[in-house]
């Protein structure tokens, strides 16, 4: 097919894998300066609990626990935690009533929001710094980075 990019080699994913790498490092970087700007006491561990929860309110515990490949124990103790500081809280489920969901708390919804925004803010400023269109296919090739991950098999 005419105007296709020949199949990357080994050497080029392996390339491409460590740039993606640090690029994600260099991310990350920018997602616990942005969480330590909404609130030093947001350590990273803290901050997926309350992202998990943010996505899938009304989950259990047990939930939890599995989506964030934690023990139940410790998912339960940092919940007791997060609760503690009034960013979730623990509701009974409607229908069940043996059920509790946990939920965000205003706070907690607050400061997650406020944590989205600055890192995107940041990342877009990075962006920015960009020509045009190596943003867009940095775009294109994200969208279709994160649609192969559920196509691929884990190591």
């Amino acid at each position: 097919m005419e105007g296709r990019l020949p199949e990357p080699t080994a050497e080029t994913l392996r390339e491409a894998a460590e740039k993606l790498a640090d690029s994600a490092e260099a991310v990350s970087e920018i997602a616990v300066s942005a969480a330590a700007a909404v609130d030093p006491w947001l350590l990273p561990h803290r901050l997926r609990i309350l992202r998990f929860v943010g996505d899938r309110p009304g989950l259990n515990l047990t939930r939890l626990a599995d989506g964030t490949g934690m023990t139940l124990p410790r998912a339960s103790r940092m919940c007791a935690t997060l609760e503690a500081a009034e960013l979730i809280e623990r509701r009974p489920v409607r229908g069940d009533r043996r059920g509790i969901g946990l939920v965000l708390t205003e706070r907690g919804a607050s400061l997650l929001a406020d944590y989205r925004d600055r890192r995107a803010t940041r990342i877009a400023d990075v962006m920015r710094h960009m020509p045009g269109d190596s943003a867009l296919a940095l775009l294109a090739g994200l969208r279709s980075f994160v649609s192969s991950l559920a196509d691929a098999e884990d190591p």
